[in-house]
């Protein structure tokens, strides 16, 4: 079968080698991968096509000062903007490719070991009432985190009677990722189309430091029914800030480097921005 293409979304002027190696796993497994900036980025590995993001969808609000609340917010709405217009599955530039993504259905998700619906890998079909209810609440003036209790619901028709306004963006950190993707699911009974967590998580929260450690083979966290292994943003800023930007020595890390002919000396993953917080 033909592999689905992979699509991506980069917010800054360069790819560490933690991008690099993520992305150049799936071009090394078979998929075209298009990766999707707002702006010129350097460090794009070879194979990998860049678009301008634009193309799909133009950040809803201001994202030139780099703000991490923001980005990540517009990262979600791009993603969904995505779904709508093609048929990619969507990964995160901290997801590794261990196999082909050869999914027939339609609906490509994980559930993590926690019972959540992390958003690092997936896909969803441009019909999926799912992804139209996402849309409308990012898109919503005045929007209210629909799982949120009668109370914020409450408070939210005071301040439109008082004349008040808002965007998505004025919401907190992560209300238009995993926590909204789990409400409607479940909303539209589409949960059922989830993964089981090795597919895409198969490493528990508390299990993530065996990504630095020494001596473990790749069979540590290739199994069977693996697909994808998540690094995570609270993993990247350990990368950063305690081990020096580059991958620990003799780590399943330092070993996916070399696997795929990734220099991490060339492309540190420098303390910069919320990571250097």
């Amino acid at each position: 079968m033909t592999l689905p293409v992979i699509g991506g979304l980069w917010v800054g002027p360069r790819l560490s080698w933690v991008e690099q190696l993520c992305l150049r796993s799936f071009v090394d497994r078979g998929h075209r991968v298009v990766l999707h900036v707002p702006a010129p980025v350097g460090g794009v590995p070879e194979g990998v096509e860049t678009r301008p993001a634009a193309e799909i969808c133009a950040p809803p609000f201001d994202i030139s000062d780099g703000d991490r609340h923001r980005v990540a917010l517009y990262s979600d709405i791009f993603r969904l903007h995505l779904f709508r217009q093609t048929a990619f599955i969507w990964a995160d530039l901290d997801a590794y490719c261990v196999r082909p993504l050869a999914f027939v259905s339609p609906h490509v998700f994980g559930v993590s070991h926690r019972g959540t619906y992390p958003t690092g890998v997936m896909r969803l079909p441009a019909e999926s009432p799912t992804l139209a209810a996402m849309l409308a609440f990012v898109s919503a003036p005045n929007p209210v985190q629909p799982w949120r209790g009668g109370r914020a619901h409450r408070l939210a028709r005071r301040r439109i009677a008082q004349g008040e306004s808002w965007g998505i963006e004025a919401l907190p950190w992560g209300c238009a990722g995993p926590k909204a993707f789990a409400h409607f699911l479940r909303q539209t009974g589409e949960a059922h189309h989830a993964l089981p967590p090795a597919a895409f998580y198969p490493l528990r929260i508390e299990e993530l430091h065996k990504l630095h450690t020494p001596g473990l083979p790749p069979e540590a966290f290739e199994g069977a029914g693996v697909y994808s292994v998540h690094i995570y943003g609270h993993q990247r800023r350990h990368i950063a800030r305690v081990l020096g930007g580059m991958p620990a020595p003799g780590s399943y890390l330092e070993a996916l480097c070399h696997r795929h002919r990734i220099d991490p000396g060339a492309a540190p993953l420098l303390a910069e921005g919320w990571m250097a917080r």
